[in-house]
């Protein structure tokens, strides 16, 4: 999932595990109890409830992360469950994490389009020319008809 050889630094994150409740969709398929549940940090193995998120944010830890360019975001996965609780084989992980922004990057030397597309240059307006000639004349409605045999 996470390549440190990609990112240089070890995944920073905040979790939390969602279990099944028996149900389908539209109804709620994982949850927990807010009030009890911790989430924990990947980097202190720290455990923070929902309130303490902001906390979470403002460790040294996090905030180097920050400094660095690091953008907090969040998601979810459903894997297999470590332990069955209840004869339930999946948990959902929710997760506030923090990733590098995407910074697209040229490939093989070609341009961005910005830079390979010539820009838009105003040119002066020029004077309109008639387009018919001097001589013409406009053809007469009774030209136009055709007799149609009866």
């Amino acid at each position: 999932m996470y390549d440190k050889k990609q990112y240089g630094k070890p995944f920073c994150g905040l979790s939390l595990r969602l279990y099944e409740t028996g149900k389908k969709s539209p109804s709620y398929e994982y949850s927990a109890s807010a009030s009890k549940s911790k989430l924990m940090c990947s980097l202190t193995k720290k455990l923070y409830s929902i309130s303490q998120i902001l906390e979470w944010y403002r460790t040294p830890q996090v905030q180097e992360y920050v400094r660095e360019g690091y953008e907090l975001k969040c998601a979810s996965k459903i894997q297999q469950a470590k332990e069955s609780k209840y004869g339930a084989d999946t948990e959902q992980t929710f997760c506030f994490y923090m990733a590098k922004p995407y910074k697209p990057k040229t490939i093989d030397g070609m341009k961005p389009i910005g830079q390979s597309v010539p820009r838009y240059t105003e040119q002066p307006m020029t004077q309109a020319q008639p387009s018919a000639p001097d001589h013409a004349t406009t053809a007469q409605l009774s030209d136009l008809d055709d007799e149609i045999p009866f």
